[in-house]
């Protein structure tokens, strides 16, 4: 027997584009359409419609004075740039400017003696400046890795001898897929 209601099928969200936004007005300047039949016919969800419907809302003056909302494409583009634009993590210009200084100064040392580690460094100076914002360990190797700070990963003796760990993948029996043959 086979299942016609399976929910282990792959998502694939994407963001509105410009077009889309834009038939998306012509509907809702028609009138006769409801989000639902909105969605089937741009294709996307109907809580999709409903959020951009909600975002691109402006008020609006007609010639007798009175005010309406209306969707306008362009202002839910906008919106949804802004909204964009904060959704995500900050740079590093929120952390201590100390800090950054001097971690490139312990971990290049100019007379070739390193004493510190990264993450000795991180938990030493976030001992000794509780008042000032660190960031952890793993932020400051993805700051390295970024190439934001002046230090490099040939720069850290450990960074370089690190491998990749692999990932197998194992069968139901527990097996590991290279001995599968």
């Amino acid at each position: 027997m086979t299942k016609a209601n399976y929910t282990t099928e792959n998502r694939h969200f994407k963001h509105l584009s410009d077009i889309q936004r834009g038939k998306l007005e012509q509907l809702a300047k028609c009138g006769t359409y409801t989000q639902a039949e909105m969605a089937c016919e741009l294709g996307i969800s109907q809580s999709t419609v409903s959020r951009e419907l909600r975002r691109g809302k402006t008020r609006q003056l007609d010639y007798q004075r009175n005010y309406y909302e209306q969707y306008i494409a362009v202002s839910g583009a906008r919106i949804y740039q802004e909204n964009r634009a904060n959704s995500h993590a900050r740079n590093h210009h929120k952390y201590s400017a100390p800090f950054l200084s001097a971690l490139s100064e312990k971990l290049v040392p100019k007379n070739g003696l390193r004493l510190h580690s990264v993450d000795t460094f991180v938990r030493s100076y976030r001992k000794s400046h509780p008042e000032e914002r660190v960031p952890c360990t793993k932020t400051v190797y993805a700051l390295i890795n970024a190439t934001v700070l002046s230090i490099r990963n040939i720069d850290l003796p450990m960074k370089t001898r690190m491998r990749p760990r692999k990932k197998t993948v194992s069968d139901p029996k527990g097996r590991n897929a290279r001995h599968l043959g």
